[in-house]
């Protein structure tokens, strides 16, 4: 309403409109205190204002708009009953140190910082995770091997003090096509994104996407002036083994609700990204930017890790008479064909048609019920076992009637906006042509 008027338009929105609560958090912060943030208003609430109560005491952020009982009610307990229960050190402090030659350039997530590098946090959960930037300090480090050490001091809920200690020794090279070689293509998106959020903030939404967009170019243009003059020849876009995912991850990030016009996304939902960029996980990034698609019906042989082989995110891959999952970290989408036999719905929802009814008043049938319900059921607890952050809600979603959020899902199809995965990975390669 009118807050939102009075913050602007674009990334006005996503960015605090007072120092208030930053100054109430530091005050927090120093006696040890950690606030979490539980929005379930239906109108604009400004979470990227109250927010800050949780980004500076080290607290979490949960995002329910509209809360009903019988929608969100399972998923407001299961959150706080996770937040009561879960591993947690109290009074900590972190510092993340660097051997001669490097330094530690910058740090991201939820914390105040102290000084230069050292982090504080009244509370620090097993559902947290830090990035850390480091440069170079010198021209040449001093040996073959460079140290980081992050040392975190804190108290158990059982009130002794300790601290852990994590040291990681990794090889110096010369030659920066190692590097590229054993890149982690999840890290490096966990971190672009957390820095394109911040992008993001300070400008507008679409300067975000345009970070993504110009590091994924610039890395592709780096290693391809890496590779042997033969090899260069070819009229193909070069990409190592370990970032031959990076370009789907890329756009699927650039196509994330964070990124997009204001009519498309309430700014509380945006900035509630942000704040799930800022503690998630690596693995937990990747997947918030680029979903899972499997398919439910007809079942999918499953692998070693309980799942089927997730599908391509392209509507090229969904067929009517088929039923589909969406995993995208935070919730679950259970999309249903309309043409999906009558066999598989009243095994899964107890209707031998959903003609008629209401996706809000569909449930799961138990795993008692049938086989199909058995492996159904399965198949969405396996996923949540591996999300133990959050409480993923079932949102169970027919198709052409409220299917939006799992079109969104679809990431390597064309939108208003945004190219088509062949596109983007073509306006990649004549980038890198034109570079070269």
């Amino acid at each position: 309403g009118a807050a939102a008027d009075a913050k602007g338009g674009g990334g006005g929105l996503l960015a605090p409109a007072t120092e208030f609560y930053k100054n109430l958090a530091i005050d927090c912060s120093k006696q040890q205190l950690c606030v979490d943030v539980w929005n379930c208003n239906g109108s604009y609430a400004d979470l990227a204002t109250i927010g800050q109560l949780a980004q500076h005491t080290g607290g979490s952020v949960y995002h329910l708009p509209a809360f009903h009982d019988s929608v969100q009610g399972e998923k407001l307990s299961r959150d706080l009953q996770h937040n009561l229960t879960r591993e947690q050190g109290l009074e900590a402090v972190m510092r993340v140190r660097a051997s001669r030659g490097l330094r530690i350039a910058s740090f991201h997530g939820h914390f105040f910082i102290r000084g230069v590098d050292l982090l504080a946090l009244p509370n620090v959960d097993e559902d947290k995770s830090f990035a850390v930037e480091i440069a170079h300090e010198e021209n040449e480090l001093g040996y073959s091997g460079a140290c980081l050490q992050a040392a975190l001091l804190y108290t158990t809920t059982c009130g002794e003090r300790r601290i852990r200690v994590m040291t990681l020794e990794l090889p110096v090279t010369a030659g920066l096509s190692s590097i590229f070689e054993s890149a982690d293509v999840d890290a490096c998106v966990a971190l672009t994104g957390r820095l394109a959020a911040e992008a993001a903030l300070a400008t507008r939404p679409m300067d975000g996407a345009e970070k993504l967009q110009n590091g994924c170019l610039e890395a592709l243009r780096a290693y391809r002036s890496l590779c042997p003059p033969a090899v260069k020849a070819t009229n193909q876009l070069l990409l190592p083994d370990s970032l031959r995912l990076l370009p789907i991850y890329t756009l699927a990030a650039m196509k994330s609700l964070l990124y997009t016009s204001p009519s498309e996304a309430r700014a509380d939902e945006r900035s509630f990204l942000v704040h799930q960029l800022s503690t998630a996980s690596a693995v937990q990034a990747a997947v918030l930017g680029h979903p899972r698609l499997f398919q439910v019906y007809p079942p999918a042989p499953r692998g070693p890790s309980g799942l089927p082989s997730p599908l391509p995110l392209t509507a090229q891959a969904v067929h009517t008479n088929c039923a589909y999952l969406l995993d995208d970290s935070a919730t679950l989408s259970l999309w249903v064909g309309r043409g999906t036999p009558a066999e598989f719905t009243q095994a899964a929802f107890g209707f031998p048609s959903l003609e008629g009814v209401e996706p809000s008043s569909l449930r799961l049938q138990p795993a008692a019920s049938s086989p199909a319900a058995a492996e159904l059921n399965a198949l969405v607890d396996t996923i949540r076992a591996a999300r133990p952050a959050g409480w993923m809600t079932l949102h169970i979603l027919k198709q052409g009637l409220n299917d939006a959020p799992f079109l969104r899902g679809l990431v390597e199809d064309q939108t208003k906006q945004m190219m088509s995965y062949p596109e983007f990975l073509l306006h990649c390669h004549r980038y890198v042509l034109s570079k070269a």
